[in-house]
């Protein structure tokens, strides 16, 4: 695993560029100590270690990932808001004036769980930019979350994320890289019980003031601080219930999922339920799907549940192609509600008008659902009718690379390799034939014709 020593990295990244078949070197002679001083200086930071310590084995990288494949030479990285301030314009501007919701603290940094996914906007404009912008994608250091052993929080940021992908640090990140190539598992480093320092001012600002540690209060306290009139203490409050769980929590969560005026307490509380997965809150959050301000929230929260009740309402949602229903597919395809796949499949095959848009995107959806998804998507994949087989083909691209399943990849794989030797639309077989290559380790994948960027 590499760490902050020069020839961890030296070894990690000769096995990385013999896994990607690289005929020629992908990186640059190392930094000197010297260098990293002056970048230092004109950065106005210490960078963190295992980063630093890949510098001095090579600056930059030119094939890292299928999303970020060029990372630059340490004296063109740069801040991520003074290059491309719009970006983060985009995700700020619509949070000024508001609390963040962001999970519980030890939630929030297990970045094993799915809450890894959330992150703090307000932390976006003092990120470090290492990467160039590949597919809509980059790679981030956040300076403002900070661990014991000096390394800060890395963050792949995409505009095609529901979040950032967080990392406890850029090796963890490279390590992730190398588990996608050869298709093996990836745990994320951690020691339990530790947390890192969250800065509240930015880097480089001279005695920079750590965020508190939240309290771990007792039931009635916290009770008592949900009565609380500031919205940020009900929040906190919601996420404390949730740590300590049990009968009396759950009771309280749903009545602030009823009854809260705030709309961002109402959405915590209905995440919370979804998190403890008691059957006492299914009706509560049921009933909260019909308000627009916590619908979608709610129905996320019903992938933490396992009872006929909510299933048989989230394929109903499905069905019926209305609001919600294309974020019911997420709930279903985690319940492994294989059932979903069917009315899937009607909405990607129709012509009606008021099923384009889910039918658009149908493909993508069905591969959610992992083996079930495949199974329902060979039988169209040769369809002569080019819109339905490129929406096909679009859900199987996914399960040839986004699965942790080695053998599920590789049987989507080996349909994609069918497709392309059929395949007479140019456009599409110019895609195939990138995909195919991509993970042949010929070269990276070109970019989706039938994307909308």
């Amino acid at each position: 695993m590499p760490t902050d020593n020069i020839s961890d990295w030296d070894e990690f990244l000769k096995d990385f560029a013999a896994g990607i078949g690289a005929k020629e070197w992908p990186g640059n002679p190392g930094v000197t100590e010297g260098q990293l001083a002056e970048v230092e200086q004109k950065l106005k930071v210490k960078l963190p270690p295992s980063y630093r310590a890949f510098l001095s084995a090579s600056n930059g990288w030119r094939q890292a990932s299928r999303a970020v494949p060029v990372l630059r030479p340490v004296e063109k990285i740069k801040w991520f808001r003074r290059e491309h301030r719009e970006w983060v314009q985009a995700y700020v501007e619509p949070m000024r004036g508001l609390e963040p919701r962001l999970p519980a603290e030890r939630d929030y940094f297990n970045y094993g769980s799915e809450a890894s996914a959330d992150f703090d906007v307000k932390h976006l404009a003092h990120t470090l930019c290492l990467s160039e912008v590949g597919d809509s994608a980059v790679l981030l250091l956040n300076p403002m979350v900070v661990w014991p052993d000096g390394e800060w929080e890395a963050w792949f940021f995409a505009n095609w994320l529901p979040g950032a992908v967080r990392y406890r640090s850029f090796a963890d990140w490279m390590r992730h890289e190398v588990a996608e190539q050869h298709d093996e598992p990836f745990e994320h480093h951690c020691q339990p019980g530790e947390l890192p320092s969250v800065y509240l001012d930015a880097p480089g600002k001279p005695n920079r003031r750590i965020r508190p540690r939240e309290e771990i209060l007792e039931s009635a306290q916290i009770l008592k601080k949900l009565e609380s009139k500031q919205k940020r203490n009900r929040i906190k409050a919601v996420q404390q219930l949730c740590q300590l769980g049990g009968k009396e929590a759950v009771a309280a969560l749903i009545n602030a999922l009823k009854n809260d005026a705030e709309r961002d307490v109402r959405c915590e509380a209905a995440e919370a339920l979804g998190r403890l997965g008691d059957v006492q809150a299914v009706e509560a959050l049921i009933a909260a799907v019909d308000d627009r301000r916590v619908g979608s929230i709610a129905v996320h929260a019903l992938a933490g549940f396992s009872d006929a009740r909510s299933a048989e309402f989230l394929l109903k949602m499905l069905e019926s192609g209305g609001l919600h229903a294309t974020v019911a597919v997420y709930p279903l395809a985690k319940r492994h509600e294989n059932t979903a796949t069917s009315h899937l499949v009607r909405f990607l095959t129709s012509k009606e008008k008021h099923d384009f848009h889910i039918g658009n995107i149908a493909g993508r959806l069905i591969a959610q659902f992992g083996e079930a998804g495949l199974h329902a998507l060979e039988p169209l994949v040769f369809s002569p009718d080019d819109e339905i087989r490129h929406r096909v083909i679009c859900g199987v691209s996914d399960l040839a690379f986004i699965p942790p399943d080695k053998k599920l990849k590789a049987k989507a794989r080996k349909l994609l390799e069918k497709c392309l030797e059929v395949e007479t639309d140019p456009r599409m077989h110019q895609w195939l034939a990138g995909s195919v290559d991509s993970y042949s380790k010929k070269f990276q994948m070109d970019k989706n014709p039938f994307s909308n960027e």
